[in-house]
């Protein structure tokens, strides 16, 4: 049992609330994580205003990065004081994971939202108002976190700053290994990213790793497009203009091979249909929080094209954050520019700032 202060969401649209409590020692391929930083995601707040994942009160945070402090009898790949990044959890063993893709698998409620851990105990000891824990199988707004080594990625010894590594188990991931595991552009190929967030941002550096020819990116933010062409885009369109799917025909010659849709907004999410060309390929990443249903126009899917989503760009956590530190090692990634940090208590203007758009990814750091 270890003590720790937590931020816990506790009603929508309201500022988390630290909460002192007591975590479980950790049991059969557990481990201890002593977190050392925290990215702080869009997912997040679905969370706290109970959108999406285990009813509050519940701690959220699913981007840490710490150390272990302790281990379960039956972990074999980590030990005390590996430097680890945490992702989305998933069993191992069932037919999606065994196929090389954990991000669809078929256990996930069980190891990511039910806000328990995955055998069914609490993490949380003594806890008299059932607080939920292990949202996305770690819970990373907290001093300390219960996770698995399924879920945790053993960091590389670099010169890279172990705080900047927080993102990589999701923003980082999604962008980038949608690009890298679920397009995997050829050489020359053209794309065009709606949303110029850190996902988005991401996408681009990605696409810029893969050689496309042409990089667009679409915002609303000049100051985000402004950023986004240093990280790698070609080209950059306001998304104010009415005629941004023309614009994109036009620079492809005809429609993007690819698109990606970062922003989860319909009239967006159709311009990423819209914008590439017969035989295209849409990977779809943000979520309408209203639940609408997309109208997709039928003459759009026959000619041959390709939608699809990408939970966390179907990465395999332990094999592509380490690939995407070798990157940003090689200067080929460098998303450390897309970073805004905060203390930890500090977390409340931290999710003002992110909401408000004035910044791109912010990271709590716990001392």
């Amino acid at each position: 049992m270890v003590k720790i202060t937590a931020a816990v969401a506790v009603k929508p649209k309201s500022p988390l609330e630290f909460r002192e409590l007591e975590l479980a020692d950790p049991e059969g391929n557990e481990i201890l994580v002593r977190t050392v930083a925290s990215g702080i995601c869009h997912t997040d707040l679905l969370l706290r205003d109970g959108i999406f994942g285990p009813p509050a009160p519940v701690i959220p945070g699913h981007e840490g990065v710490g150390v272990v402090e302790a281990v379960g009898p039956e972990v074999q790949s980590l030990k005390v004081g590996d430097h680890v990044a945490l992702s989305q959890s998933s069993c191992g063993f069932c037919a999606d994971c065994r196929r090389s893709h954990p991000m669809n698998c078929q256990n996930y409620t069980q190891y990511n939202l039910t806000g328990l851990r995955p055998n069914g105990k609490k993490a949380l000891l003594c806890d008299e108002v059932g607080i939920g824990s292990n949202f996305v199988g770690q819970s990373s707004f907290a001093t300390h976190i219960l996770a698995t080594e399924n879920n945790a990625a053993l960091l590389p010894k670099t010169d890279l700053d172990l705080t900047d590594a927080a993102p990589l188990g999701c923003g980082m991931a999604t962008g980038a290994g949608t690009v890298i595991n679920a397009m995997k552009p050829e050489i020359g190929s053209t794309i065009a990213v709606f949303g110029a967030g850190a996902v988005g941002m991401a996408a681009v550096m990605a696409a810029k790793v893969r050689r496309c020819s042409k990089i667009i990116i679409i915002d609303l933010n000049q100051q985000r497009l402004d950023m986004a062409m240093g990280l790698g885009a070609t080209h950059a369109i306001n998304g104010k203009d009415p005629d941004v799917v023309n614009q994109i025909h036009a620079l492809t010659g005809g429609g993007a091979d690819f698109a990606i849709d970062a922003v989860g907004i319909i009239p967006v999410i159709l311009n990423s249909i819209k914008c590439t060309r017969a035989g295209g390929h849409v990977v779809l990443l943000g979520l309408d929080a209203l639940g609408n249903d997309i109208p997709i126009p039928l003459d759009l899917m026959v000619f041959n094209r390709k939608i699809q989503g990408a939970i966390l760009g179907d990465q395999i956590p332990q094999l592509f954050i380490p690939q995407m530190m070798d990157l940003n090692q090689a200067g080929l990634f460098p998303f450390q520019k897309l970073i805004t940090k905060y203390p930890f208590e500090k977390i409340n203007e931290a999710i003002a700032d992110a909401e408000a758009g004035r910044v791109i990814k912010p990271v709590v750091v716990f001392n």
